[in-house]
């Protein structure tokens, strides 16, 4: 049983007048999965490093079951880093590169050979021992990565984006098989990652980072349908805000005149709607009563009539993707996709 302390995290590298980590501080319950969405640069590899050993903070203290492991070296932290490319020896078969960390601690053969056969059978591929990594497709080598991290049953799983350099097809069958490893073995999981729909799709809580600071950090519903600032309605994929007067159940608005309901969500601060017409708000107070509305985008409907809670537009550009079509509209000087 794992749990991991973050507190107060300040880290800056040479040459950068700005620190890629700024007071940042977390809790990763035992058992649980945190998933770090950010984009390059926001500080979250340098987190899993921090934790990891391989580099240390200018200020603060990362602790595993209240107790500090900053003065541990990283063989004796029982974190166990899996980053973003297999890095299998190619000289060693299937069975070799999962039972090296087991061979090295002295793990006598005969259980080395049974742990190895049943991780295998964990990630979903079983009698490959003697296969080579060169015989494997990516995903196939990210799973044998990902056996070789948890045989030797680490306290806790750092993961640096394994899945950035597969396919789609690969990417989602992998998602499931850690997600459901994860859960079976019960370990403390850190996710880095810049997707948001694997950030949701695999974790318990997500961490959204940004300029080297959590700026919400919640279940992964919760973010997506309630983000508690502009910010972070803006990593959860919303881009259309819309800033104007709030009078009772109106909101006037330079693009026209909407209903809102008077009161709903904490958002900031503010009085949020909750759903108007189908269209899901949240409003950030911005002075007095001027407020911003975010909308999100599955939520606006395009119709050639008037009504209640329409605006009017015009399409500059529409691209089919397969499984909708994106539409970009001109709503005065309003530009909504």
């Amino acid at each position: 049983m794992t749990q991991v302390e973050l507190l107060a995290l300040t880290k800056r590298f040479p040459g950068r007048d700005a620190p890629v980590l700024k007071d940042l501080s977390l809790t990763v319950s035992d058992g649980e999965l945190v998933a770090l969405l950010g984009q390059s640069g926001s500080g979250k590899s340098t987190l899993l490093k921090l934790i990891a050993g391989i580099e240390r903070p200018d200020t603060g203290d990362v602790r595993l079951n209240g107790v500090s492991i900053l003065d541990l070296p990283p063989h004796k932290r029982g974190a166990v880093f899996m980053f973003q490319k297999s890095y299998l020896f190619p000289f060693l078969t299937v069975a070799d590169n999962v039972g090296f960390g087991l061979k090295v601690k002295g793990t006598p053969a005969g259980l080395i050979r049974d742990e190895v056969a049943r991780m295998l059978e964990l990630i979903g591929l079983p009698g490959i021992e003697n296969r080579r990594p060169a015989q494997l497709s990516g995903g196939e080598q990210q799973r044998v990565a990902l056996a070789r991290a948890l045989v030797t049953r680490p306290k806790v799983l750092l993961l640096d984006e394994p899945l950035s350099s597969l396919d789609s097809a690969a990417r989602l069958n992998l998602q499931a098989a850690i997600r459901s490893l994860q859960r079976a073995l019960g370990i403390t999981t850190i996710l880095v990652t810049h997707d948001v729909g694997e950030a949701m799709a695999m974790s318990d809580r997500l961490a959204l980072l940004q300029g080297g600071e959590i700026i919400a950090v919640d279940r992964p519903e919760r973010l997506f349908h309630h983000p508690p600032s502009v910010q972070a309605a803006q990593f959860m994929g919303v881009s259309t805000f819309l800033v104007g007067r709030k009078s009772n159940e109106w909101l006037e608005t330079p693009q026209g005149r909407l209903q809102a309901p008077p009161c709903g969500l904490a958002f900031d601060g503010a009085a949020t709607g909750d759903t108007v017409a189908g269209d899901t708000f949240a409003g950030d107070s911005v002075a007095g009563d001027t407020v911003t509305y975010a909308i999100r985008p599955e939520h606006i409907r395009i119709q050639a009539d008037a009504g209640l809670n329409t605006l009017p537009g015009t399409i500059l550009d529409c691209v089919f993707r397969g499984e909708h079509i994106e539409y970009l509209v001109a709503v005065g000087d309003l530009r909504v996709r």
